[in-house]
């Protein structure tokens, strides 16, 4: 961060805001940035007026809004301002005529004022004055920095031990990330204060906090999993993809020069188990799982969805490594016809994601489910955009006996008392999901019959049903035949 703001400095860059809740973190950064440069940081707010950072001493009358105003539009030195607690009357115009004066008086170099604001509303006489950035999250030299000066702090003479491998560090480091510097501070002084020392342990604690974090987040839904790919019947293809990517996360596959991967479209058959791949993929990767239902982004006032996707996206950046799940994608980010009936708001969200997907470097690792291709935009489906895309079909004769086999253990029966040959060939045509709903139905009718679940009762259930392969068997042919040119299989 403090390369890219010199940059802007260097660029001539006369007024920055930085959308950012850590104004002392940006503080530190900004005194850096005047130390390689070579000029005085001076700060502002209400409360103390312009102050000199060098030497802690506040400026005669500086301490009212017009005052500071009045200073910049004369100043003529070279050097840096933060100011903290402008952002509320940007909306004065008499404040933004006086701003663009002084953004005149600082299109030279080595000049410029910073503005910081958790959020900015940039009036319309300012857009093309102020530059507006975020200020990324604390990066992994950062955290490491932090866990050792906080280790160093809490000894105060006391013991305070480190039990934890270069592995378990790295671990450690990629659950802080998506904290503020102050927020990983404060979760490091629990954890290491409950027992006085730092080991494999509190790598658990810490993502059980940054998961409670995220709750309160209106945009996504932390979803915990209990199954791991073990529990996936069939997908051998998709499953051995997968593997040889597990630890593409970390150090030794950056070091190796490896990318991160972007992710994967998962289409196929409704009830083929992709939302489960999803949840199993991020039990198997020991990586938290972020649900993005595409529903909530769309807002009524113009702008506001596509800031609600932007700051879904920092969300997720912030709390990688992690898996970003979008569940039928084609039903909120599918872009076709947006232009007719949305005034192209669904396009331009279609592109506001595909850009950061092409351009992502983040480790967020993107899992996309669809089941209708005709809702597909080209852009989505194009070479590029995800690393793979599988092809979900039913299941084979093997993969439903083993889902028989997963869901009778699941609900506490054993499979070998159960016919699953009989149950595989009676059930041709099932899904993952109707094969299951079977199930749960022959438990209800062995519950009325007060008797014990037997293959007989499954089998009922299987005769009485109708799948969706039947009832759909025109949309079920369409897709294979459009899936077996253009994707791979995940069988």
């Amino acid at each position: 961060m403090i390369t890219e703001l010199l940059t802007l400095v260097r660029s001539r860059y006369a007024l920055v805001g930085v959308e950012t809740h850590e104004e002392d973190r940006l503080e530190n950064i900004l005194t850096e940035v005047a130390s390689e440069l070579q000029v005085p940081l001076r700060t502002w707010d209400r409360s103390s007026g312009l102050v000199h950072s060098n030497t802690g001493n506040s400026m005669y009358n500086t301490s009212r809004i017009d005052q500071l105003l009045a200073y910049l539009e004369s100043f003529d030195e070279e050097g840096i301002f933060l100011i903290k607690d402008l952002y509320h009357n940007l909306s004065d115009p008499v404040i933004q005529r006086a701003l663009r004066n002084a953004s005149s008086n600082f299109k030279q170099d080595r000049r410029c004022v910073f503005l910081v604001a958790p959020q900015f509303d940039i009036p319309v006489s300012l857009e093309k004055e102020i530059l507006v950035l975020p200020l990324a999250l604390p990066g992994i030299d950062e955290i490491k920095r932090l866990i050792y000066q906080t280790v160093r702090g809490l000894r105060d003479g006391r013991t305070v031990k480190v039990e934890m491998t270069t592995e378990e560090m790295e671990q450690l480091i990629g659950a802080l990330r998506g904290f503020t510097l102050e927020e990983a501070e404060r979760v490091m002084v629990q954890v290491v204060l409950e027992d006085r020392k730092l080991s494999a342990a509190d790598i658990e604690e810490v993502i059980d906090l940054k998961q409670r974090t995220l709750m309160r987040d209106v945009l996504l839904d932390f979803t915990p999993s209990d199954q791991d790919l073990g529990d996936v019947a069939g997908l051998d293809n998709l499953k051995s993809w997968l593997d040889r990517r597990r630890g593409a996360f970390g150090t030794k596959a950056r070091d190796f020069g490896l990318d991160t991967p972007k992710g994967i479209l998962l289409l196929g058959v409704q009830g083929c188990g992709k939302s489960l791949c999803a949840k199993a993929v991020a039990r198997e990767w020991n990586l938290p799982l972020l649900r993005l239902d595409p529903a909530r982004l769309y807002d009524k006032y113009i702008g506001e969805s596509e800031r609600k996707l932007r700051e879904a996206i920092r969300t997720a950046e912030a709390m990688s490594p992690a898996i970003l799940w979008i569940d039928e994608i084609e039903k909120g980010l599918g872009g076709i016809g947006g232009s007719d009936a949305d005034g192209g708001l669904s396009r331009r969200m279609l592109g506001t994601f595909l850009g950061w997907l092409q351009e992502k470097k983040s480790p967020v690792f993107v899992i996309a489910t669809a089941n209708d291709i005709t809702s597909l935009p080209p852009e989505l489906i194009r070479k590029g955009r995800f690393d793979e895309i599988f092809f979900v079909d039913l299941p084979d004769t093997a993969a439903r006996r083993e889902i028989f086999r997963i869901q009778l253990q699941r609900r506490e029966r054993e499979p070998d008392r159960f016919d699953l040959d009989l149950l595989a060939s009676a059930s041709e045509g099932f899904s993952g999901a109707e094969i299951e709903q079977a199930v749960v139905g022959a438990l209800y009718l062995a519950f009325s019959d007060a008797g014990r679940l037997t293959t007989d009762h499954i089998v009922a259930e299987l005769v009485g049903t109708r799948p969706l392969s039947v009832t759909m068997a025109e949309k079920v042919a369409a897709l294979r035949s459009w899936a077996e040119e253009r994707t791979v299989s995940a069988g």
